[in-house]
């Protein structure tokens, strides 16, 4: 699933996925009153139908986070995957109006912590502020890595890129960013978070 944003029009609360929420959470409004950018090919009848679909399509989940000089950014991405292993490389999917992928095309690296299946809160505190309205990282045990991007203590282990800047791809609402590996390894032993277990256990974990 590649996030994109989401504008309720009636209020204009902004939501963060691959399809709008059943329903506006600031003003209750429906699904039909979201609105974005992106036309999709399918018929607007089928939507919930093609959410489903989409739903069994697993992935893990990982915070990803950057630099900015000084600055330190991170979010929620299940677009990471492995391209190749000799050299090891990665490419991640980020929105381009996130402030991470601002961090990612100006420093050219970034780090992805693997979440567990237990991680519920780091998707709540990563994947839904903007890391314009606060500081993601603020009280979030870390350490920096050799790209001097941070990685979460409490994650089942990491991996660092230094992007190949003529491998990014434009995607329309999104980059798609390749990088090398420069860095990694285990921090605990657990099983990752895949998007489906946190659809199919966030309502318990609250």
């Amino acid at each position: 699933m590649i996030a994109q944003s989401w504008k309720c029009s009636s209020c204009g609360h902004v939501a963060i996925g691959l399809f709008p929420p059943e329903s506006c959470p600031a003003c209750h409004a429906g699904r039909e009153a979201f609105i974005t950018e992106h036309e999709f090919l399918f018929p607007k009848e089928e939507t919930d139908a093609v959410i489903k679909a989409c739903w069994k399509v697993s992935y893990g989940l990982y915070v990803v986070t950057s630099v900015q000089g000084e600055r330190m950014n991170g979010q929620i991405c299940n677009t990471l995957f492995q391209i190749t292993s000799d050299p090891p490389r990665f490419a991640i999917g980020i929105n381009r109006r996130n402030l991470t992928h601002e961090f990612i095309a100006s420093s050219e690296v970034f780090a992805a912590s693997i979440l567990g299946d237990g991680d519920h809160r780091f998707v709540r505190r990563f994947g839904y502020r903007s890391g314009r309205d606060f500081d993601k990282l603020k009280g979030i045990a870390t350490r920096i890595g050799r790209t001097g991007c941070p990685v979460l203590e409490e994650s089942i282990g990491y991996v660092e890129c230094a992007l190949l800047s003529d491998k990014t791809v434009d995607a329309g609402t999104h980059s798609i960013f390749v990088g090398e590996v420069v860095g990694g390894g285990i921090l605990k032993d657990g099983e990752p978070m895949t998007y489906a277990h946190y659809h199919a256990t966030k309502s318990s974990a609250q």
